[in-house]
């Protein structure tokens, strides 16, 4: 294989492979879905995954901020940690940071140079079908990644489910965290919470002198799935509920582009942060890294503001900040919600000043509850909203999407081609009503791509 000029021809590379992200195999998933395949990738490059402590994550949303959280409040107490989290909004790049960073161009590149240098011999006898895939693929350049620039911690973040995910070759975690889990890729999790969550569980291992894992709030199944595994595992579980009594919202700050939270823990001591990601699931996910980590690192004093700067591409994203432009990937109902008072809360100052709403939605996600949440009752989020497509990433259908906000009553103006609807947003904007893209991290994507000029 001629050497690589670039990194980017690497990520083209592994792009071009089987990209379950883009939909799911039709054939047996045991094509893809098996440890093997990761286990011998790994072990003809000496096993990289066991070079460093791993800090493992599952769940349905809410990883990539959790992991980021973790991560940095880990860098506050001294080690040098990578993250591992997907998928990105713009650019592989984003999938991989050491030091809360951006990973350094010449380690990139050299890492897959090596890779990928190695690639044909190992797949010549790879288990399964086919050669490695894109996540296979990306999840090896990590492990790669963070021992060739010496990290001594990575946070890893699961790609589908937990047993069966590439990332779960590490054999000895120095702790699992599950962030809230939901029914969610059925198609290959299985169409019972129980079964998904048993999946995501997968992650816990046995290991010497027991191994701790981490729990956020939970529905009863996911939560009697995590603790009967635990106890299988001999793992010793700590869940936020049990540490956690209450998260109020803290005062303004004196940035309007921060939010303020009061945590009061259940020993009595009550803990003020502040984060640059709006919404209660951000303080909720802060609350669980700061758990995780205090009881990793002792050391890390209370009140740390090694998370008011976290900031992830794709959540409460500011594109512009007078008026304020946000961009984020949600796409649940109670996510969507969380969003629209967080975003409601930086720009209510001026009544009279209406928000508009840039909205799209792939398929399979519950878009009518979702404009429910956003545009319905007495005093709506928003009245106007513009549906358009999330990409060709994956199917959608915006007119579909556009009926379910005009069913509530919203005013809805149905624009398909995403520059089109940017282009309008902006228009009746003026320079004066801030401006919301949500509905889905596809959509989220796109405008990030027309805004910045991305290709």
């Amino acid at each position: 294989m001629n050497k690589l000029k670039n990194l980017d021809a690497a990520f083209s590379f592994f792009e071009a492979r089987t990209n379950l992200e883009k939909g799911f195999t039709l054939r047996n998933p045991n094509r893809v879905y098996r440890l093997d395949r990761m286990n011998a990738l790994c072990k003809a490059f000496d096993n990289p995954q066991d070079s460093f402590r791993s800090i493992h994550l599952a769940g349905s949303k809410g990883k990539g901020s959790t992991a980021a959280y973790i991560a940095a409040l880990l860098n506050a107490s001294g080690r040098r940690v990578g993250v591992y989290a997907s998928p990105h909004l713009l650019n592989y790049r984003e999938r991989f940071r050491i030091q809360g960073e951006d990973f350094p161009e010449t380690d990139g590149l050299s890492t897959a140079q090596m890779l990928m240098k190695k690639l044909p011999e190992i797949e010549g006898n790879l288990p399964g079908e086919g050669g490695a895939t894109t996540f296979e693929l990306l999840t090896l350049f990590a492990f790669l990644l963070f021992r060739n620039t010496g990290c001594d911690t990575a946070v890893l973040e699961t790609g589908l489910g937990g047993r069966l995910d590439a990332t779960n070759v590490i054999s000895k975690p120095e702790a699992v965290v599950f962030t809230p889990i939901e029914r969610e890729h059925t198609e290959i999790l299985g169409n019972r919470l129980k079964d998904i969550a048993n999946e995501k569980a997968g992650i816990m291992k046995s290991v010497p002198q027991g191994g701790l894992a981490f729990s956020a709030s939970q529905h009863f199944t996911a939560q009697h799935v995590i603790k009967r595994k635990a106890a299988e595992t001999d793992m010793n579980l700590l869940e936020l509920p049990m540490s956690l009594h209450r998260i109020t919202m803290g005062q303004n700050t004196d940035k309007k582009d921060r939010f303020s939270w009061q945590l009061s823990w259940k020993n009595g001591q009550q803990e003020t942060i502040i984060l640059s990601m709006g919404g209660r699931i951000q303080a909720e996910n802060a609350a669980l890294a700061l758990m995780v980590v205090r009881e990793l690192e002792t050391e890390l004093p209370r009140g740390s503001r090694a998370l008011e700067d976290v900031s992830l591409p794709g959540r409460f994203q500011f594109l512009q900040r007078h008026p304020a432009v946000v961009l984020d990937g949600a796409h649940t109902p109670r996510s969507v919600a969380a969003l629209a008072e967080a975003f409601n809360r930086i720009t209510s100052d001026k009544d009279d000043i209406r928000p508009i709403l840039l909205f799209g939605s792939v398929e399979g996600k519950d878009h009518r509850s979702m404009a429910r949440k956003l545009c319905g009752g007495i005093n709506p989020y928003f009245r106007e909203v513009i549906i358009s497509t999330p990409g060709t990433f994956k199917p959608s259908n915006p007119e579909v999407v556009a009926e379910s906000f005009r069913s509530i009553g919203a005013d809805v103006t149905l624009i398909p081609e995403p520059g089109e609807a940017w282009e309008t947003a902006a228009e009746r904007s003026r320079g004066e009503r801030p401006i919301l893209i949500t509905g889905s991290f596809f959509m989220a994507g796109e405008i990030a791509r027309l805004f910045t000029g991305s290709e």
